[in-house]
């Protein structure tokens, strides 16, 4: 089976679950009301790609390098991150990841915040997205098995004004 290293930023709550055998799966309780409408396309989109999230929201995960500043750029952090985050390294099926978009995703965040398009799924991902080791892009999964991963790093719950944010996490 294809596999690919993938890293996703995580409450220590989910990393601890999943470093204690658990897995981790969407929960639309925790996915923003205004949001709620875009993540359901996102769904929709996946499913056309041929990955089934079973009707949870997406995992949203990374391939390539990521940053300190990638972190800063996802969550505050004064708010988010300063209430601890961890960096999950995992290696998922090549064939549950579904590449998508950063930038086309914001685009269409921005669209559907406007009400200039409805929340449909088109458009928010590609799957002919390249994977570049030096350019992080951002992926969709159903979920992630404690047996992909890797490793936990912990993020730094404060003093990120000292940090180098081209740090790797």
């Amino acid at each position: 089976m294809n596999r690919i290293t993938l890293r996703t930023f995580q409450p220590l709550a989910r990393a601890a679950h999943l470093a204690a055998g658990g897995s981790l799966v969407g929960s639309w309780a925790h996915v923003p009301v205004p949001f709620g409408a875009a993540y359901r396309a996102m769904v929709d989109a996946m499913g056309e790609a041929g990955v089934s999230t079973g009707g949870y929201p997406p995992v949203w995960a990374w391939w390539g390098r990521l940053r300190l500043f990638d972190a800063t750029a996802l969550f505050n952090p004064e708010h988010e991150l300063s209430t601890g985050y961890a960096t999950v390294e995992f290696e998922a099926p090549a064939q549950l990841v579904v590449p998508s978009d950063y930038g086309v995703w914001n685009d269409y965040l921005d669209a559907v915040f406007e009400n200039r398009v409805a929340a449909t799924g088109v458009g928010v991902h590609r799957t002919a997205v390249p994977l570049d080791a030096e350019k992080p892009t951002q992926v969709c999964l159903p979920y992630v098995r404690a047996s992909w991963v890797r490793d936990i790093r912990p993020l730094p719950t404060s003093g990120w004004d000292d940090l180098d944010p081209l740090q790797p996490v």
